[in-house]
């Protein structure tokens, strides 16, 4: 048998290149991930070329290559490499309103971001930056702190050895996911850093609200005009509601970098700790975490308990209620028939005074 498969090796899912596997090897677990050798765009290679380059400079964020190369039976490519936990976006579905807590998504958000400066250091865009491509850490390796950046088959280098930034092309094709691709990507423009940045704005908005405004638009263009429209005063909280406010500004800057600039990671990284502060949130435990998990349990059968309360005690009210309209009815009918008897009565005494004064002036009533 192959080299590949002496990891024994389990299906997880299909990717955009092939294949991935969970596996083996001396007692300890490996993702395997497979391209076949017939496939014309081969992406796979260019997340091997981008992973070994990281691990060359930096590696706070991104998987570790155990092992690579080529098999004959079936005909592919493939690589070892570090297995991960569950991505951003099975967590956040998991979650009852479909987003993270406050503080969970903005620290999860600096640690994404970490990813994208390491990644451009080494002069390499992302171009695919989404909940789906970020996971955290193996709970059994006590990892569900740390978040990893994933899939790299549409990165591109935009820089050269020297460190001089490419010249953009005239046109490029769109690069992405629709519902996370930054404006240059709808407009056809070549993209760099500060897209990314952008896609990832994106994504932290979507995992502190639960939903971006366009997510039920299909067409491509419908989506980016949709995207420009939010950047109004006028349409700007369809975007950021319930968003903390340093999040506009963090795409104000953005939108103010140009094609060669270096973005102000700094200056996000900042914007992005004065959110936790303003909104008085708490970064841990993450959302996922065994403690945060009971609390979250806690806090539900609380909510319930008060729930049945509330309703016994919104059944005496009702009760009450009722009875207070019942003796106000009756109060109510009492009164008018008193005023029905006393209007009868006043009608019949006039009549009784007239006889009688004809009675008493018998010459005036001749007259």
């Amino acid at each position: 048998m192959d080299k590949p498969f002496a990891y024994p090796p389990i299906h997880i899912m299909y990717s955009a290149f092939g294949a991935v596997y969970k596996c083996s090897a001396d007692g300890k677990m490996y993702a395997l991930k497979t391209e076949g050798q017939d496939e014309k765009i081969q992406l796979l290679k260019m997340e091997v070329f981008v992973l070994m380059e990281l691990a060359k400079a930096a590696n706070r964020h991104f998987c570790k290559i155990e092992d690579k190369g080529q098999c004959d039976i079936p005909k592919c490519n493939y690589v070892v490499m570090t297995l991960v936990g569950k991505s951003l976006q099975d967590l956040r579905l998991q979650q009852p309103k479909r987003r993270f807590s406050m503080g969970c998504s903005i620290s999860i958000g600096i640690q994404c971001l970490e990813a994208l400066e390491d990644l451009h250091a080494i002069g390499y865009l992302h171009r695919d930056v989404k909940p789906g491509n970020y996971t955290v850490g193996r709970p059994d390796l006590n990892e569900l702190r740390k978040v990893y950046v994933l899939d790299f088959g549409m990165a591109r280098k935009f820089a050269h050895e020297d460190g001089t930034m490419k010249k953009p092309r005239t046109a490029a094709g769109f690069r992405g996911t629709v519902r996370y691709a930054a404006l240059s990507c709808h407009l056809s423009r070549e993209m760099c850093r500060k897209d990314d940045i952008e896609s990832w704005l994106y994504m932290c908005i979507e995992i502190t609200r639960g939903k971006l405004p366009w997510r039920n638009l299909e067409d491509q263009d419908e989506v980016g005009i949709f995207k420009k429209e939010c950047r109004k005063e006028k349409s700007i909280k369809q975007l950021f509601g319930g968003c903390p406010r340093q999040f506009i500004e963090i795409l104000k800057l953005s939108d103010s970098w140009k094609f060669f600039d270096t973005p102000d990671y700094a200056k996000i990284y900042k914007l992005m700790k004065e959110a936790i502060v303003s909104t008085k949130s708490e970064e841990f435990p993450y959302d996922w975490e065994p403690e945060a998990i009971k609390k979250a349990e806690e806090r539900a059968k609380a909510k319930k308990a008060s729930g049945k309360k509330g309703s016994s005690s919104s059944d005496s009210d009702k009760k009450k209620e009722e009875s207070e309209k019942k003796k106000k009815k009756e109060d109510k009918d009492k009164k008018e028939k008193e005023e029905s008897e006393k209007k009868q009565s006043e009608k019949k005494a006039p009549v009784g005074a007239a006889s009688s004064e004809k009675v008493k002036n018998p010459r005036r009533a001749t007259k």
